[in-house]
């Protein structure tokens, strides 16, 4: 096979996302662990964030990106500072704990999953690492929330 048709690959990798997602829900059984290991996972990703951003990169409304956020900070995870750009607004970055605690997270989600990949050839682990890496920067360097704030950073400065 030379090529793959985008829309295909496209369709591809929401199918299989998909089902790693039930796949980790199952495995983890705590829908609250997850909402705070997806939250910590935002933030992380577009630290420092301001609560609109993380509410395009958790996908909520403003009010419950605000209410998550709190929720957060009152555990201990994330410290809000005044935005450098625009003192009137917050942003939001992990704290040691709040580092701690994705780690700690992802580690027992990656030993729960690694069974499911046992099976894998050394040859097909490393094609879906590769893989992974290709989409991971393509999402870094593509992703419309990225490029929203962009934009947006190069309106405030300019």
């Amino acid at each position: 096979m030379d090529d793959v048709d985008s829309a295909e690959l496209v369709t591809g990798l929401v199918v299989v996302s998909s089902r790693l997602t039930r796949a980790l829900r199952r495995v983890v059984g705590n829908e609250g662990e997850l909402v705070t290991l997806r939250a910590l996972g935002v933030v992380e990703q577009y630290q420092p964030v301001r609560v609109g951003h993380f509410a395009q990169g958790y996908l909520c409304s403003q009010p419950a990106a605000t209410k998550v956020l709190a929720r957060l900070e009152e555990a201990g995870y994330v410290l809000r500072e005044a935005s450098l750009s625009d003192r009137r607004a917050s942003q939001f970055s992990l704290t040691d704990a709040g580092r701690a605690r994705l780690a700690e997270n992802r580690t027992v989600l990656a030993e729960r999953m690694e069974p499911y990949f046992e099976a894998l050839t050394p040859d097909d682990r490393l094609s879906v690492h590769r893989a992974l890496g290709l989409v991971s920067q393509y999402l870094q360097e593509q992703h419309p929330v990225d490029a929203d704030e962009v934009q947006q950073d190069e309106a405030q400065s300019g």
